[in-house]
């Protein structure tokens, strides 16, 4: 079985949304190569994607009089302008990725397909490794994609329906904020699945040094192809994986610290408003941002995984540790192996700007903090210039308080 026939469905809905952009050909081996006419594709799609980036811009700085009015206040349609500018830097970042590194993707994805091939032969019994977990990780961020997509997308239909003439132009919109939010759970998704076929890998390989039969194989043999699949994958990781999603993933975690900020706020104000928002409106506000954290943290949780399956790994050769290889080729690959090991940076990162694990969570809980309290401040600056200026009523140049 190929390693991806679990996740051909996800891949598909990438392709379909133009998010894909490789393919894999039965004539070299199932690996997996660059799609053709790619730098036609980028062109087009990078054109696009500044053209709707361009038009949110401009809606929402047209219907800004129109959002002041209806919440009574000026500062809140600036922020959701402020979330608009970062919608559209994720936006334009995907096709720079998907498109412009999709080198790196294909190289990993190879890289995968090899390392099954090479435990198929290092392993006793020649059986593929058990892929069930990928495929359910798979099924669920498909299905859940597409479940909330088809809900937001009724729910803005009903919504807008009120609005009249502009109704088109604030579907459409949304419309971008509902593709980025599908893609994005969709690529995400993507990147868990490959992280678990990574993990899951590099287990059956420990497991394989656990159980090492002295007298069926050689141990140099054994501890080279060992130290070859350790190692490049260890490599792809940090070199091709972290460059093709750490970049989307950088961004992402502006947009969605910011967004949460923004929601929290919108369901304090509901709540403390006595001609506030439906309780529905409040279960759909807490639903769309609680999706952004629920994918975003699923990578860094396994991220983080991936991180510990690498160094336990590598620490498994301690089962080598033998009297038989005392003064043995093999117990100086060993050396060697530990000691290069010792000094690899084995992490996923966001491109080198942070890596991708725990204390991500903790950034990300700070930064919604420092955004929540920026967004009071200037709500309670314009509550108190509002109240300052209903306090005076200025008539011939002289201010007199009113009673």
């Amino acid at each position: 079985m190929d390693v991806f026939d679990n996740i051909r469905g996800l891949i598909r809905c990438l392709r379909l949304l133009g998010l894909f952009s490789i393919h894999q050909y039965r004539h070299t081996g199932n690996t997996f190569e660059c799609s053709r006419h790619a730098a036609l594709k980028f062109v087009i799609f990078l054109t696009i994607t500044l053209a709707c980036s361009g038009y949110s811009m401009y809606r929402n700085i047209l219907d800004y009089p129109a959002m002041a009015a209806m919440n009574n206040t000026a500062i809140e349609p600036f922020f959701y302008i402020a979330h608009t500018i970062t919608v559209c830097v994720v936006l334009c970042v995907l096709p720079v990725q998907t498109v412009g590194r999709r080198h790196q993707l294909a190289y990993f994805m190879n890289i995968l397909i090899k390392n099954e091939e090479d435990l198929v032969k290092l392993t006793s019994g020649g059986r593929s490794t058990n892929y069930r977990l990928v495929t359910l990780l798979a099924t669920v961020c498909l299905w859940n994609g597409l479940l909330f997509h088809v809900f937001f997308h009724f729910y803005y239909i009903d919504e807008f329906r009120h609005f009249g003439d502009r109704f088109v132009s604030m579907y459409i919109v949304s419309c971008f904020f509902m593709y980025i939010d599908l893609g994005m759970e969709l690529l995400l998704g993507l990147c868990g699945c490959l992280l678990l076929v990574a993990q899951l890998q590099l287990g059956r390989l420990a497991q394989a040094a656990r159980e090492f039969d002295y007298g069926v194989d050689s141990p140099e043999r054994f501890f080279f192809r060992y130290g070859v699949i350790h190692n490049r994958t260890a490599f792809a990781i940090r070199n091709h994986l972290s460059h093709y999603f750490g970049p989307m993933l950088a961004v992402f975690c502006t947009y969605v610290s910011l967004e949460v900020a923004i929601c929290l706020l919108a369901i304090v104000n509901s709540m403390t408003n006595p001609m506030g928002q439906s309780k529905f409106y409040i279960v759909v506000v807490v639903l769309w941002p609680l999706t952004d954290v629920k994918k975003l943290f699923a990578v860094i949780l396994l991220s983080e995984r991936t991180k510990q399956v690498v160094e336990e790994t590598a620490l498994c050769t301690r089962h080598f540790d033998d009297y038989r290889l005392q003064n043995t080729r093999a117990a100086k690959q060993i050396q060697n192996f530990l000691l290069k090991n010792l000094h690899q940076k084995k992490k996923f990162s966001a491109c080198g700007f942070f890596d991708i694990d725990n204390t991500v969570i903790y950034m990300v809980f700070s930064s919604i903090v420092t955004y929540l309290v920026i967004l009071i401040q200037f709500k309670q600056l314009e509550t108190d210039l509002t109240q300052a200026g209903d306090g005076y009523n200025v008539t011939s140049n002289v201010s007199t308080v009113q009673p």
